[in-house]
């Protein structure tokens, strides 16, 4: 069942994404939804930690931050849904406790996507992807969501243009590093591989400034790399909130890391990006927005992603990257993958 558009929603609220990449992913899509439905107040449900972005960004009118523990969440959002009443929610999470939360909340139309065989019982409306595993696995996480708000008439169309922060000053010799990944250890290039990249780098460029980025669970990661290559390193490892984090990306020349949150934003903020992949899969998860970017896979690696981050050589990964920094005056490199 799609979307009535004879209805005016006066508001909508929205289940954000758990993890920062993803979260990063959907933002194009508020905004789309703000022209779309300009009357509409927008309410976004996500961690706290996320309230940062929201005030950089200015994507929605309101933030509900989710409690810690489910008990007490299911409290509250049963609490705030009957006083607040939403006419709709939209749900970007694609888990049972997501679900179960919409429920509590009670809009009168919720809305979710549905991968093959997958059932969303509490939800009153559901596009399904009645597609193929293959071709999932070569379609971008943000058109997948496109498609389904436009299936619901929520969005129009998606742009993929950066984010707007003010008066950061970008500095011509600030390369960022995130070298850690909060969801999957097997995203991370080893400490040994970091160390050996940095001193070459540095090596190559030494008016180059190097500075690590990480949230407090990656302090050993940095900590270790900060003290193996004898270089003056900086660490803002768990120094930075979300929106001192994005300022920060913002004002570096060139940031590099493996497939994690951090990079999404140092994307979105118009950052120039170079991502490591190995297991995971750059046609889906690749930074969407349309500033310098490009992507390394270890040689031979399929498209789809599946082998060991640590077969990328830190030799050919500081070649690569000098070359992009001087490549085409920043145009966007939209090439997947390889070093070949």
């Amino acid at each position: 069942m799609g979307f009535d558009s004879q209805n005016t929603y006066s508001k909508i609220w929205v289940r954000m994404p758990n993890w920062l990449g993803d979260f990063i992913m959907a933002l194009p899509h508020l905004k789309a939804m703000k022209e779309h439905h300009p009357n509409a107040q927008l309410t976004l449900i996500a961690k706290p930690q996320f309230k940062d972005l929201i005030d950089l960004f200015h994507v929605a009118d309101q933030f509900l931050p989710l409690p810690v523990g489910a008990a007490a969440r299911f409290r509250q959002l049963y609490s705030k849904g009957r006083k607040e009443k939403p006419d709709c929610q939209v749900l970007f999470t694609n888990s049972f406790r997501g679900d179960l939360e919409a429920l509590l909340i009670g809009a009168t139309r919720r809305w979710g996507m549905a991968y093959p065989k997958k059932r969303r019982p509490f939800l009153t409306d559901v596009h399904r992807l009645d597609t193929i595993k293959a071709e999932l696995n070569r379609t971008h996480q943000t058109t997948l969501w496109e498609e389904f708000l436009v299936s619901f008439d929520l969005i129009k169309a998606i742009s993929d243009r950066p984010l707007d922060v003010k008066g950061v000053a970008k500095k011509t010799n600030k390369i960022g590093i995130i070298p850690g990944s909060s969801n999957n250890p097997k995203k991370c290039w080893s400490i040994s591989n970091w160390c050996r990249f940095i001193q070459e780098l540095v090596q190559e460029k030494p008016e180059y400034e190097i500075n690590i980025y990480g949230t407090p669970s990656d302090d050993v990661i940095t900590k270790r790399i900060s003290e193996a290559t004898g270089l003056n390193v900086r660490d803002w490892t768990g120094k930075t909130d979300l929106k001192q984090l994005a300022l920060e990306l913002a004002s570096c020349l060139l940031v590099i890391g493996n497939d994690a949150g951090g990079m999404h934003l140092a994307n979105a903020v118009g950052a120039s990006v170079v991502v490591l992949f190995g297991p995971t899969n750059p046609l889906v998860t690749f930074p969407f927005f349309d500033a310098p970017k490009t992507c390394m896979q270890p040689e031979d690696c399929p498209p789809e992603g599946g082998c060991s981050i640590q077969s990328l050589n830190p030799s050919d990964v500081a070649t690569r990257l000098l070359d992009f920094i001087q490549s085409d005056s920043g145009a966007a490199d939209e090439r997947l993958c390889g070093l070949n």
